[in-house]
């Protein structure tokens, strides 16, 4: 049977801070995109879609997922398109939520003479630290979470070990769960760089960024879109000590770990001059989890 139709609900759990509403300001710069997602973290994702779509039509079972961060919807049609039968996909931002499902409803209207099989995708504004207020949700149902670039952008330890208790609640045992996040080394070295396509804002006393001390601590980063406009946003990272016992806390088992990476081959002659600079060194790094206690 095919499903045609999306059910979207607005709740806001939670006052947003000033971090979240950088992303308001710059939804339609973000929507656009960067050349660094279009090369590098998009056909790594997606591939990873592929391939947990295929185990799962092995087994002969129809999977749940959660976008937590959906931001403008990027990666809920991703998942819709690889297989899931059910997206549920969640922003603290509202006009975030509005815009995912202004995409997700183009994309299965797009669809409706294609093949059979599309899911559905319900919406909601909401916290990733207060997933299990959401209303009719059932804990212990979904086969999949991911997070893209979402814990780069909360404001403690204690909002990501929180962030990370919630998903595993409504993730059935053995379900996986997909971390994508800032690499620590571009964090600590980035800097400005030719035609200032990306630049990583220093310290105000001159000094550099160091692993330990500076962990969880705001960073400004400036990115020029495809358009030209130029953005600014602030993002943290953390260890990879906090990492390993953050997951291991939240009932998850680490089974990979990648660096995303490019090399200069894989540059397109028409992509901005940054991108060469990213084809040498790691940008990304990407968490594989089980979800293996309750």
């Amino acid at each position: 049977m095919r499903v045609t139709a999306c059910f979207f609900q607005l709740r806001s759990l939670l006052t947003m801070g000033d971090e979240d509403q950088q992303w308001v300001k710059y939804k339609d710069d973000y929507h656009e995109g960067v050349w660094a997602k279009d090369v590098l973290e998009i056909p790594f994702l997606e591939g990873f879609f592929k391939s947990f779509a295929e185990e799962k039509l092995k087994q002969g079972k129809p999977w749940k997922a959660l976008d937590v961060g959906c931001g403008m919807g990027k990666y809920t049609t991703r998942l819709l398109r690889a297989g899931a039968s059910y997206v549920l996909a969640i922003d603290v931002a509202a006009e975030m939520v509005a815009g995912a499902k202004k995409e997700t409803e183009q994309f299965l209207l797009a669809q409706s003479g294609g093949p059979a099989g599309i899911g559905e995708a319900e919406f909601h504004v909401c916290s990733a630290a207060h997933l299990t207020s959401i209303p009719r949700i059932e804990e212990t149902t979904f086969d999949l979470a991911i997070c893209i670039y979402l814990f780069c952008n909360l404001v403690s330890k204690e909002d990501v070990k929180q962030a990370l208790g919630e998903i595993s609640k409504l993730l059935r045992p053995g379900a996986s769960l997909i971390v994508y996040e800032l690499h620590f080394v571009e964090y600590l070295t980035g800097t400005a760089h030719e035609r200032g396509d990306v630049e990583y804002v220093p310290k105000a006393d001159g000094t550099g960024y160091k692993y330990f001390e500076d962990e969880g601590k705001p960073r400004t980063l400036r990115i020029r879109m495809k358009s030209g406009r130029q953005i600014e946003i602030v993002n943290r990272f953390y260890t990879l000590s906090f990492w390993v016992t953050a997951l291991s806390e939240a009932g998850f088992q680490i089974t990979q770990f990648h660096e995303p990476h490019t090399s200069l081959t894989d540059v397109p002659s028409d992509a901005p001059s940054f991108m060469r600079h990213y084809a040498e060194r790691p940008t990304a790094m990407c968490w594989v989890c089980t979800k293996v206690s309750q």
